[in-house]
């Protein structure tokens, strides 16, 4: 069975709704998913027992949250073993044009330095999920979205 992680950091629940809704649509997809604040995850080896990794977080001043770079800079320990693996980012934002969309791209390039593979969209927020504020309908389908096309496609590459 494909085996996601949804890892994310969240201040003010908006980012820890759009993970369960991210883990929905994996779930959907037929994965077993594990949802963890990236507070939560001590052992970084564990990244290696994943087939996909999905990273969400706040918008702080235009780039992820610091919890979540701390988590990514930590994520050397494995650098090179999530090779081939599959990955997504999703992010909210308090206000319009905060920077959510440049939070999912400096996410997205950690995981390609990794060397796994990401998945873009044509219909939908072609870097991943962004919100502002609490998650409406659109971004909740959104995640949903993106945390199936990452099972799919993990189940597919592993």
């Amino acid at each position: 069975m494909t085996k996601i992680l949804v890892a994310y950091f969240s201040q003010t629940g908006n980012t820890q709704k759009m993970a369960k809704a991210v883990s929905e649509g994996a779930e959907q997809a037929g994965a077993e998913v594990d949802v963890l604040n990236v507070q939560q995850i001590e052992d970084l080896n564990s990244l290696t027992n994943y087939d996909g990794i999905i990273m969400g977080s706040p918008t702080y001043y235009g780039i992820m949250a610091n919890q979540v770079k701390e988590f990514l800079d930590k994520s050397i320990k494995v650098h090179g073993k999530l090779e081939g693996k599959v990955g997504g980012a999703f992010a909210s934002c308090g206000i319009d044009g905060g920077g959510s969309e440049s939070t999912v791209l400096s996410i997205i390039q950690a995981l390609l330095v990794h060397g796994m593979i990401v998945p873009g969209f044509s219909k939908i927020g072609h870097y991943g999920p962004v919100t502002t504020g609490e998650p409406d309908d659109r971004a909740i389908s959104e995640c949903k979205q993106l945390g199936e096309r990452v099972a799919n496609l993990a189940d597919k590459v592993s």
